[in-house]
């Protein structure tokens, strides 16, 4: 398998802090950008090894890793690449300057990436840079729903924060039911319940009135639809703000999109490295979930 990935990255501490990219203190962001680049490659990368300890030797394995090509979308000096510098020198990603007609609208530039060399690639992905993969099977359970559903319909994780502490929530789903009227004219697959069946269990997916999960990611076959419908390249803002409309609008007017039902939600997840959503509420006890 290979993988192409366009992560948008922007940090302004100017900016007012209402996001982490406009925070004061730059650590948290560089720190879970790091920790986003190097699960990547933790999880998805094609160097193994085994310690052969009878000839204290290393020997190549051969575990099914992918080939991974991480593109760091930035523009100007707003970013906080330098504290990656040593990822960089590794090879772990290529940084691409762009130009966009406002900051904001940085995660366009990101398709643009994309396209370039999408059919050289089995999975084509977009990600904001604070968006944390944590399953070794998340490629194998997208082509386990495309193949069973077909590429009509996108697959999106359900997006959790977690708990620091063990005092609270262990899983907290951040994109609950949000402004229906701003995804109504694209959901045409509402009482759609589609299920099979995963190791046992029968996993079920349903179409979310909030379609938002900060990331999307293609197959092959949805990625040259996507990017020879005129989708990609509107730069239509409608969706909440750019931000969510760079990693949402588009591929939800070319496809139906489809999340596991919260009651199976854990199947499919990406974790956001902040702890911005938990912050909204009081958070609720452990004993009285």
């Amino acid at each position: 398998m290979k993988i192409q990935l366009a992560i948008v990255h922007y940090f302004n501490p100017a900016g007012g802090g209402r996001h982490g990219s406009l925070s004061p203190d730059p650590a948290p962001r560089a720190a879970a950008l790091r920790q986003v680049i190097l699960q990547l490659h933790r999880l998805f990368g094609r160097r193994a090894g085994s310690l052969n300890h009878m000839q204290r030797r290393l020997d190549p394995v051969n575990d099914g890793g992918t080939e991974l090509s991480i593109n760091i979308c930035v523009t100007g000096k707003e970013h906080l690449l330098g504290e990656l510098a040593d990822l960089q020198a590794a090879g772990a990603f290529r940084a691409v300057a762009c130009e966009p007609s406002e900051p904001k609208h940085l995660g366009f530039c990101c398709h643009r990436v994309l396209k370039e060399q999408h059919n050289s690639y089995d999975y084509s992905c977009y990600l904001e840079d604070d968006i944390l993969i944590t399953d070794a099977d998340f490629f194998l359970k997208l082509q386990q729903f495309n193949r069973s559903f077909g590429n009509n319909y996108l697959l999106q994780p359900n997006r959790i924060e977690t708990s620091e502490d063990l005092k609270h929530l262990n899983r907290f789903y951040i994109d609950g039911d949000y402004n229906p009227a701003a995804s109504a004219a694209y959901r045409q697959s509402m009482a759609e319940r589609l299920c099979f069946e995963h190791l046992g269990r029968p996993i079920r997916f349903s179409q979310p009135l909030n379609t938002h999960s900060g990331c999307f990611f293609l197959n092959r076959t949805q990625a040259n639809s996507y990017f020879t419908s005129p989708h990609w390249q509107e730069e239509d803002v409608s969706f909440h703000s750019p931000l969510e409309s760079a990693a949402t609008l588009g591929v939800m007017k070319q496809f139906q999109i489809m999340k596991p039902a919260l009651d199976n939600g854990r199947f499919l997840t990406v974790e956001h490295a902040g702890r911005n959503f938990m912050g909204l509420l009081t958070p609720v006890p452990a004993e009285a979930g």
